[in-house]
């Protein structure tokens, strides 16, 4: 086992940088998932300096196993030489073109062979962009203005307004966009007639914590087609992870349009709209553009990872890596019968941790603790997903089991105790970036 992973130098220099980014960053954070909030704040580094493969290295040099990744997009492994050595053959051709470039036909020739429901493709720079842009499709081309959603799907009005961050947002535009509940086919069929004619669209990310049941998906498809909506899967997560098109390649459910971004391109800033021509030729008329989605170092590492996953079985590895953790982390649960407060969930591939008190309810102070426990033995992690890349070796493999069984000897030890959870916190109690999408399991963190 590794000995130089985990908290063994503390955290001075990060909670410095702390407080010199609050005077000058907005909320002291761009990314609301990287932020002291998701990680046990007082424990846990607050900055990161430099990352190889599957490893990352804080301010104050501590190292640790990444299992967050980049908040995902990073599928291979931080600073991997064929992506790397890509950018860097393209950056002495040109970063930014002021016209067309062949890396753009290039890229989305690639997507389409891989993508089953995409004829063609836009780029933008964001899962946000992209998701909206899907959006104002459907309302162009039914001429309805109801969306129902699952997940999460950016930081665009109709979107997070249906969520506790949704200040700023006229009641208009709250009004428009309904949530509905995974695998309750007769709900959301229930909403299709309060909304009888009005909606334009049903965008879901097809997987998170649940697995479908009853033919979950491919009744959504045929309740949405059946109201003449369109059916839209926010693949963000899952794809370039359950396979390269992403579930509706691993379960064969194909919408009418997908978003994709994360695994693309091994953390450089990609969005992608796939969809059937019928509607992507709508863009003619709707109105997407942006000076920097043609960025050429993102296309060229786009191109080199999508060949890297066809040359390397990525998406192979990625499921024996998942299914190695499910099955040690389930037997490490049961050796300390903990699993009234700690279960797995979704697919290996995806694999979430819940932490939650008997009645199945997330604790936030359990959360926390797992957390706190994971980092002190070198794990950095969400309380939620973990994210398994390519770099991963068997070795962080069992220093994260290793890790996980430690974890939870701390946690049993926890429960049995008459003492309060507070005394075993060093540090803020977490919380997660949405509290209510986080109770209902509708989002990773």
């Amino acid at each position: 086992m590794n000995s130089n992973i985990g908290l063994k130098n503390g955290i001075r220099e990060s909670n410095n940088l702390y407080e010199r980014a609050k005077k000058v960053i907005a909320s002291g954070t761009n990314t609301f998932s990287r932020a002291p909030g998701v990680f046990p704040d007082g424990v846990a580094p607050k900055f990161l300096e430099r990352q190889y493969g599957s490893h990352v290295w804080d301010v104050d040099g501590n190292e640790y196993i990444d299992m967050v990744m980049g908040c995902g997009p990073v599928t291979i492994g931080h600073s991997h030489p064929e992506i790397n050595n890509a950018i860097k053959q393209q950056i002495d051709k040109g970063i930014l073109f002021s016209m067309l470039n062949p890396l753009e036909v290039e890229v989305a020739e690639k997507l389409v062979d891989c993508i089953p429901c995409a004829e063609m493709v836009k780029f933008s720079k964001n899962g946000s962009d992209v998701c909206a842009a899907s959006i104002k499709i459907a309302r162009h081309v039914t001429g309805k203005d109801i969306i129902f959603c699952w997940g999460y799907h950016g930081f665009a009005d109709w979107y997070i307004a249906t969520t506790d961050r949704n200040a700023g947002i006229p009641s208009a535009v709250k009004d428009l966009t309904k949530t509905f509940d995974y695998n309750d086919i007769n709900g959301l069929r229930r909403m299709f007639e309060e909304y009888k004619d009005r909606v334009a669209a049903v965008i879901m990310e097809p997987v998170i914590a649940e697995k479908p049941t009853d033919n979950f998906l491919e009744n959504v498809k045929t309740l949405t087609h059946e109201n003449d909506a369109l059916l839209i899967f926010d693949e963000m997560i899952s794809g370039f992870r359950f396979a390269m098109g992403g579930i509706q390649e691993y379960l064969g459910v194909t919408p009418d349009l997908a978003t994709f971004g994360k695994g693309i391109t091994n953390g450089m800033p990609l969005g992608v709209l796939a969809g059937k021509a019928e509607y992507m030729k709508e863009f003619d008329k709707v109105f997407l553009s942006s000076t920097y989605a043609p960025e050429a170092l993102t296309l060229a590492a786009a191109s080199a990872n999508i060949d890297f996953y066809n040359k390397h079985n990525v998406i192979e590895k990625l499921w024996e890596k998942g299914n190695y953790i499910e099955g040690r982390f389930n037997l490490v649960i049961k050796k300390y019968k903990i699993s009234k407060n700690i279960s797995l969930a979704g697919y290996s591939v995806r694999l979430m941790v819940n932490i939650h008190d008997d009645d199945g309810v997330q604790d936030t102070k359990l959360a926390t603790l797992y957390q706190q426990e994971m980092f002190r033995h070198g794990i950095l992690i969400w309380s939620g997903v973990l994210m398994f890349s390519y770099s991963h070796s068997k070795d962080d493999l069992d220093l994260l089991v290793d890790a996980f069984d430690k974890t939870c000897k701390t946690i049993k030890d926890c429960l049995n105790s008459r003492n309060p959870i507070d005394n075993y916190l060093e540090g803020d109690i977490g919380s997660p970036v949405f509290k209510d999408l986080r109770k209902r399991n509708a989002v990773s963190n």
